[in-house]
């Protein structure tokens, strides 16, 4: 069983307007005008009277947003804030991907296929880097433009051109309505193992672990194999309500302020009784590091395959006039032993590179050799 298609529409890392945390958002308190802000607005005011070129407001306020070199930080139009309502309502038109940041090209990186989505079956595939959409250069771009390129209509056409090793290959993908899985269920080993999937943490995910488990329960599988590759996170809520079925009751996460105050998120839960073991790889990220740093915390199990993104900090959604919306980095998040991986992401306890030239998949195969009796 190989994930070599395996997050259409291309979802933002973690982004949501529904109430509480998306892997830690909040709504605003709002931002009172005072003089403190004269000297910011008297120069907005200048530069989009007087500048040699016409600019406009948006340009501004991008550039000034972009400035912060902070890639969770973003301005967003009126079609980038719908694309994020749409999506969190786990319905959008796209071709079915989930895309990351490759840090090192600084291009997007697809980490998630769904399947048997327009992307699929058009061949693309895990590891594909999209360096163009539609004839448009995605080089440091952020994810929510390049979400925002490849979503469009139900039965239009995008265009992708894939760097897939050192060969460039063209796509022409026709759009499609998307329904985002949140999670998938399969019995390993002749039924004596359950494998869990999570594609992200979506309204619904949690009710979708606890019936799971209960049917792995029900079948009394020896073991479990809980799959987060790929995972880019999803509501904070979610991902409280995942844990809960998991660890023992205690902190699941801190917050760390921009005064360094730190504050416990904490869950009422019991620790799981049946062997687990969890795989990651690059694309897990934000909700799916918390759940997999506590995971590990909490000695409840094994993590197998490759380093997480290092997706560690909580945005904050600031609705703006005419549907714009301003996306804020607001807060650290830390692990239970208090230690930081943004930027650094979580080692698993066993390193397993998955070979994207075999049809094997060695991870799976390894947990799998993991829980042998």
């Amino acid at each position: 069983m190989k994930r070599n298609t395996i997050l259409t529409v291309i979802l933002l890392l973690i982004v949501s307007f529904v109430a509480g945390y998306f892997v830690g958002f909040r709504y605003p308190i709002g931002v009172s005008k005072t003089s403190s802000h004269l000297l910011l607005t008297r120069t907005a005011d200048y530069l989009l009277s007087n500048f040699y070129k016409p600019i406009t407001e948006e340009e501004l306020i991008k550039g000034m947003v972009n400035s912060l070199n902070d890639p969770y930080t973003v301005f967003m139009n009126p079609e980038e804030t719908k694309a994020l309502q749409e999506e969190v309502k786990g319905e959008y038109a796209g071709i079915g991907v989930v895309i990351n940041k490759n840090k090192e090209l600084n291009y997007p990186e697809i980490v998630t296929v769904f399947k048997d989505s327009p992307a699929e079956k058009s061949g693309l595939i895990k590891g594909d880097i999209i360096v163009e959409v539609n004839g448009k250069s995605t080089y440091g771009l952020t994810l929510d433009e390049v979400a925002s390129m490849v979503k469009g209509k139900v039965g239009t056409q995008v265009t992708l051109k894939i760097k897939r090793n050192s060969t460039e290959l063209t796509f022409n993908i026709i759009r499609a309505t998307i329904n985002i899985p949140l999670t998938e269920i399969k019995y390993l080993d002749n039924g004596r193992i359950g494998y869990l999937s999570i594609f992200m943490f979506s309204e619904g995910a949690g009710k979708d672990v606890e019936k799971a488990l209960n049917e792995f329960k029900e079948k009394n599988v020896r073991g479990i194999i809980l799959d987060l590759r790929g995972n880019p996170g999803g509501l904070l809520s979610e991902c409280e309500n995942v844990a809960s079925q998991f660890i023992p009751s205690g902190v699941l996460l801190y917050t760390k302020d921009r005064s360094g105050k730190l504050t416990p998120i904490n869950i009422s839960g019991k620790k799981l009784s049946i062997p687990m073991v969890v795989l990651v790889d690059g694309g897990t990220a934000s909700a799916s590091e918390i759940l997999t740093g506590a995971l590990k915390y909490y000695k409840v199990a094994k993590i197998i395959g490759e380093k997480t993104f290092g997706k560690g900090v909580i945005q904050q959604i600031f609705p703006l006039p005419q549907s714009y919306s301003l996306k804020i980095t607001v807060e650290e998040y830390l692990l239970p032993d208090k230690s930081s991986i943004n930027g650094i992401g979580i080692k698993p306890d066993i390193e397993v590179q998955d070979d994207p030239k075999t049809t094997q998949d060695e991870q799976l195969d390894k947990a799998l050799e993991l829980l042998k009796p």
